[in-house]
């Protein structure tokens, strides 16, 4: 699927869930993430739309034949927590605005246990230290919340202009966290998509 018809699924997925109010797209994994203000609970993917789960929902999605969205990084296979919203899915239109919508609360109180629970803090996050951290509240972010709001990119671009030597790597560690993974399993197109959009600034 070439980009052109992977934004015409992504415009007929958006146009779909349209009783959401306002969605957006962005570059993710490889294909486009799929948001309500800034919380991504789709996916679209080589011809195929995803739906984000978390730990209670993934039995959910399973319980109806939904299948997991699965990358390869250096040959070994890696589970994302994103389901297929298969044919049959998309001929029921009553059970899929339900599934959608228990997929955007589960993303949205994600964010908020994240940002809200008890002692979270940045360096509590994967791939993130308590040096990372203390780059980052010179920068500006103070909490978990603050750096999901800001995103990885624009996160980033804060911490190079107080420490002009810090190592891009730096990105994809800030990116993994807002996922919740580990840098390493950041696929190898992600990287690429978010090296490019540095190039703009």
């Amino acid at each position: 699927m070439d980009r052109k018809e992977t934004k015409q699924l992504v415009s007929e997925v958006i146009e779909y869930f349209s009783g959401l109010g306002k969605l957006t797209s962005r570059s993710m994994f490889g294909g486009y993430g799929i948001y309500q203000h800034k919380v991504m609970f789709g996916l679209v993917s080589e011809r195929k739309f995803y739906l984000r789960a978390n730990r209670n929902l993934e039995t959910v999605f399973i319980t109806h034949g939904m299948t997991q969205f699965v990358y390869r990084k250096r040959g070994a296979p890696v589970l994302m927590r994103y389901f297929h919203v298969n044919e049959s899915l998309w001929n029921k239109r009553e059970l899929l605005d339900e599934l959608v919508s228990y997929s955007l609360s589960a993303a949205i109180n994600d964010i908020e246990e994240k940002s809200k629970s008890e002692g979270a803090r940045l360096k509590d996050l994967p791939n993130l230290n308590i040096s990372i951290e203390r780059l980052l509240r010179r920068a500006g972010i103070i909490s978990v919340g603050d750096l999901i709001n800001v995103g990885a990119i624009n996160s980033y671009i804060r911490v190079r202009a107080i420490k002009k030597d810090v190592s891009s790597e730096l990105l994809f560690y800030l990116a993994g966290a807002i996922e919740g993974c580990h840098s390493a399993a950041l696929p190898e197109s992600i990287r690429n998509e978010l090296l490019e959009h540095l190039k703009c600034y």
